[in-house]
């Protein structure tokens, strides 16, 4: 592993880039940042939002939210700061928590309306099997809903206007092309969306006999539904110099809800993020185990760009929070995923790359009494 000089970003994550000095997008994304005009972006917001401010019957525009940090501020600024009436849409996850719940029902306090989509659960859940099982991603069809509900609703309802939150290739690293597109539509959510690392999509789920119908609020709409409503996506980040923690300052004004100070979520050391769900962080989990690298680093990294903590401070960070079997919800997770501990540990197994990880002289991994792996610390960390 190779890892960003700046931050702890490693060459393992999928889309990332190191420039001929080993700085990574992400960090040449957020020196650019500094760059750019945001009075001359606000204007272009105010422009994109003014052809379609009373342009319907009811909504000027669909919000897709989850009741979040992002979900909040983004209603914040298209409600209160740009007078605009949204729509809010909601794709429900099967493992809500309480406070994901207490946050959902805070956000439609602005002073909107909101439409919850609750999949079938019991396709939801295979859907979910599957994508522990094959892909490593216990949060497949959530991944996916998020994505495909809210433009699904636009189309019915015509409403031809979604505004999302940050884009990720710009925040995280990603190609320059998307990176500095304003815009979400259909290719950028196969490219990037919830399936595109590992090239299958819900339609491929009837070889495992699940019926297209079954299927179809996982199914993103045609160019031609799509086309004939005229919907655009656009992110409200390229327009807003986006920064996590102050937007939090600002959202718990208006009542939202983080964890006590003295808690933080597991896998990383924050206490405003990863809320909604309880398996959201056995998927970073995952995404350690694929790529040596999970939420910590992501924060961190984060925090390091922002020069609200050193690069050793970071990586103290990440050595004290991430890589970890999560364990808050463990005993229930293994209950709706209809697992042993034991086959639990295979699937991880079957995910890990070993590469990264220390092994004995047969190649296994070494585990510790709680069942936790270790990384190998290079030097050029």
């Amino acid at each position: 592993m190779k890892y960003c000089i700046t931050c702890l970003f490693p060459n393992t994550k999928p889309g990332l880039n190191f420039d001929k000095n080993g700085i990574c997008d992400a960090c040449r994304n957020s020196k650019q940042r500094d760059k750019i005009d945001w009075k001359k972006r606000i204007k272009e917001l105010k422009s994109v939002l003014s052809r379609y401010k009373n342009k319907h019957e009811k909504y000027d525009c669909i919000i897709p939210v989850s009741g979040g940090k992002d979900s909040h501020y983004q209603t914040h600024i298209i409600k209160n700061e740009f007078k605009l009436n949204p729509l809010l849409v909601v794709f429900r996850p099967k493992d809500l928590t309480e406070l994901g719940r207490k946050n959902i029902e805070n956000i439609k306090k602005f002073g909107v309306d909101c439409i919850e989509f609750s999949a079938n659960p019991s396709i939801y859940k295979k859907l979910a099997k599957f994508g522990f099982s094959e892909l490593g991603d216990c949060a497949w069809p959530e991944h996916i809903g998020i994505f495909t509900v809210p433009v699904q609703i636009a189309v019915s309802f015509k409403i031809p206007l979604i505004i999302w939150g940050e884009n990720p290739q710009f925040e995280y690293g990603g190609s320059i092309e998307a990176s500095s597109r304003p815009f979400l539509d259909k290719e950028w959510t196969e490219k990037h969306g919830g399936y595109f690392l590992d090239k299958i999509k819900p339609e491929d789920m009837t070889k495992h006999g699940l019926q297209k119908q079954d299927l179809s609020p996982y199914i993103y709409p045609s160019d031609k539904e799509i086309q004939k409503s005229n919907i655009t996506g656009v992110f409200l980040g390229h327009y807003i110099r986006w920064d996590a923690r102050k937007q939090v300052e600002v959202v718990k004004q208006y009542g939202f809800s983080v964890l006590p100070k003295n808690e933080h979520s597991e896998g990383t050391y924050t206490n405003y993020e990863n809320l909604d769900t309880k398996y959201v962080a056995m998927h970073d989990y995952f995404k350690f185990l694929k790529y040596g690298f999970g939420r910590a680093t992501d924060h961190a990294s984060i925090d390091i760009r922002n020069n609200r903590i050193s690069r050793e401070e970071g990586l103290r960070l990440v050595k004290k929070h991430e890589g970890n079997i999560p364990t808050k919800y463990l005993k229930s997770f293994l209950l709706d995923f209809e697992l042993s501990q034991s086959e639990f540990i295979s699937i991880c197994d079957k995910f890990t790359d070993k590469q990264l990880f220390q092994t004995d002289e047969n190649g296994n991994l070494i585990r510790d009494s709680k069942n936790n792996i270790k990384k190998l610390f290079h030097d050029n960390i």
